[in-house]
């Protein structure tokens, strides 16, 4: 795990110094070594850049920037290819006289491109992966992703420069980067509480979307660059309806946990201390569970956080877990009064606006995990497809009326209350913040973005650049199950843009590598085929019916079957008592003028929360998240 980026430039003479200073905003993701690779082709200045955590192969030898042996290509490779050691039998066999330097996966990918091409490499590269690549006889630069997103990877042109990196604030300290807020991009923040699709918060900037690369061809198009797709989710999911699962279900199980072994194997691959978060939830506890009867030849070490009342702990579940595989485990109990004095040094973790507030108890488990390893597997990526949320009920329920639906998706909207809207799509809609954001915005072009976005959800005929409006629309259309959907659009939008940005930025704050066997894309291909019943029991509408049956055969039922709950914190108690004060300090700083905030309606909001009269926890969050992210990067209210 590493961190990499980058810029091409013209006319430029300060490259090693923006070199440095990018490297220096980085060096969390990278302790243990960093370099720069430089290049130049008629008036472009190209800057390859790499901060490693050594995790295959720590010697040297797999040290970055890396240049192929014929020296036509460079790559700066953050990630884990799992199956790089099949690939490179492979690559043995193809081609016998080929000599190795050392024993890396980076070298693997090198060569791989190199004989097998670039798609043909992606397509056979199992893990999750972004990197830069750069061509020295077509003078290209490509920027890929893996097929998931669980690799972070931004870029953007701004005047004469192009750059990349594995986080914003690598771009942001380049000194001729301009940081120019984007409007839509933190009204999208504001009702879904991350930055949503290819989007980031400035503008100018974007994120290399999965399954994509982005490849520039100095020679023929200057910065123009296209866009590429060599994995769809879309296709998986078509496919998947014409060669469906036809197995019985117990051969369904069969056939997923063997696969599951597989994957796990495959991921426990590390020359550094390895272990896993233990939640005592169905999902960590598959994947710890496997890893220790099947995966880990030494104690297995796992982790958990115990949360202070009157949040719910989770701890004493993992604590059974661990103890009925017989894991060596380790539980801390946190204290408020850590938690408020860290609170915006954790929040700064993230490089731009980000309100998962289960982020606070993953930044402390990865670092509560990194004092003993540095290597971690974890559960997430689930449920998705197995039924996983609660809110997927709801569209079981109701996916018999989608044919009736299909008269007009404005109209279904604007018969349904703004309540029912709030149940049946909570993380998709976000629609009740919608009318009291109309109130915190000013009235001013800022309203009317925000109402643009309103009329996107509501089907409005304008021009639309929302992903959630080609889901609705796929929605209403789709003639198969309702319910790969509903994954559909958690795979597309919120699972990269919140649950792996939260991960990602959590465990690399503290150097730590996090993986996720449930994101491996054959899981995920497999778990789409299987019909609607092997996923759920529409009868007695238990979830993750599949997942929860092959768990039972590693622990007990009775351990493990209870609601599903994640890293739920009492962030509604915290802002009428502990955190009160923070958060009064935060509002009370916002200027009577502020372009982008009714002053009084946010200190009203805030008044009704901490008074009970109401509970505005997201919004609040959401609001403090943002104007902490203003007032850190010097943006505040200048919209």
């Amino acid at each position: 795990m590493c961190g990499i980026y980058g810029f091409i430039s013209t006319s430029y003479d300060r490259s090693v110094d923006d070199l440095v200073a990018m490297k220096n905003s980085l060096r969390h993701r990278g302790p243990d070594h960093y370099d720069f690779f430089t290049d130049s082709y008629l008036d472009y200045n190209i800057n390859l850049g790499h901060v490693r955590l050594s995790i295959i192969d720590v010697s040297s030898n797999g040290n970055q920037p890396m240049t192929s042996k014929s020296e036509r290509y460079t790559i700066v490779y953050n990630g884990e290819v799992y199956n790089f050691k099949e690939i490179r039998t492979q690559l043995e066999i193809d081609n016998p006289q080929l000599k190795w330097r050392g024993s890396s996966d980076t070298e693997v990918i090198l060569e791989c491109i190199e004989h097998y091409g670039l798609e043909g490499c992606l397509t056979k590269m199992v893990g999750m992966f972004a990197f830069a690549l750069w061509d020295k006889t077509d003078k290209t630069l490509v920027l890929a992703r893996d097929r998931i997103g669980e690799k972070p990877l931004y870029y953007g042109l701004q005047d004469d420069t192009v750059f990349f990196a594995s986080e914003l604030v690598a771009i942001e300290s380049h000194s001729k980067f301009d940081r120019k807020l984007d409007k839509e991009s933190a009204v999208g923040f504001l009702t879904r509480g991350y930055i949503p699709n290819n989007y980031s918060i400035y503008e100018d900037i974007k994120k290399v979307q999965p399954g994509t690369y982005f490849k520039l061809d100095l020679k023929l198009d200057g910065y123009k660059g296209k866009l590429h797709k060599y994995w769809s989710l879309e296709d998986v999911v078509k496919n998947s309806q014409v060669n469906q699962y036809k197995g019985t279900y117990d051969q369904a199980q069969i056939d997923l946990e063997r696969l599951l072994i597989s994957v796990v194997k495959d991921q426990t691959i590390s020359d550094v201390p390895l272990g896993a978060f233990l939640s005592g939830g169905i999902d960590s506890s598959l994947i710890c569970a496997i890893l220790q009867k099947h995966a880990i030849k030494s104690e297995l070490l796992t982790f958990t956080i115990a949360m202070p009342a009157p949040g719910s702990n989770e701890a004493p579940h993992a604590a059974r877990v661990a103890q009925n595989i017989g894991t060596t485990h380790t539980s801390l109990e946190l204290a408020t009064s850590e938690i408020v004095s860290r609170i915006d040094d954790i929040l700064n973790s993230w490089d731009e606006p980000f309100a998962d507030s289960s982020q606070i108890p993953t930044y402390f488990v990865s670092e509560l995990a990194k004092k003993s390893v540095t290597v971690t597997l974890s559960g997430d990526g689930a449920d998705e497809f197995v039924y996983g949320y609660p809110d997927y009920l709801l569209y079981s329920k109701y996916s018999k009326y989608v044919p009736l639906l299909r008269v007009g998706l404005p109209e279904f909207f604007t018969i349904l209350s703004k309540s029912y809207i709030g149940r049946l799509l909570p993380r998709i809609s976000r629609v009740n913040n919608f009318f009291y954001l109309l109130k915190l915005i000013k009235k001013n072009n800022l309203g009317a973005t925000l109402l643009n976005w309103k009329n996107k959800f509501r089907g409005s005929k304008l021009p639309i650049q929302s992903h959630l409006h080609k889901f609705a629309e796929k929605f209403l259309s789709y003639t198969g199950p309702q319910f790969d959907y509903v994954g559909y659009y958690d795979v597309k939008d919120y699972l990269p843009n919140d649950i792996l940005v939260k991960v990602d930025r959590a465990a690399m704050a503290v150097s730590l590598e996090s993986r996720a066997p449930f994101l491996d894309h054959r899981v995920l291909e497999f778990l789409i085929r299987l019909p609607l019943e092997y996923k759920i029991d529409t009868q007695s509408l238990v979830t993750k019916r599949i997942l929860k049956d092959i768990l039972y055969k590693y622990i007990p039922k009775e351990i493990v079957d209870r609601p599903k709950q994640g890293f739920s914190i009492p962030l509604t108690y915290w802002l009428r008592h502990d955190l009160k004060d923070w958060a009064f300090e935060i509002i009370n700083a916002i200027p009577k003028n502020s372009e982008f905030w009714d002053k009084d309606e946010v200190v009203s909001l805030y008044n009704d929360h901490i008074h009970a009269l109401s509970d505005n926890t997201e919004r609040l969050w959401n609001i403090l998240v943002l104007e902490l992210f203003f007032k850190r990067k010097k943006l505040l209210h200048h919209i």
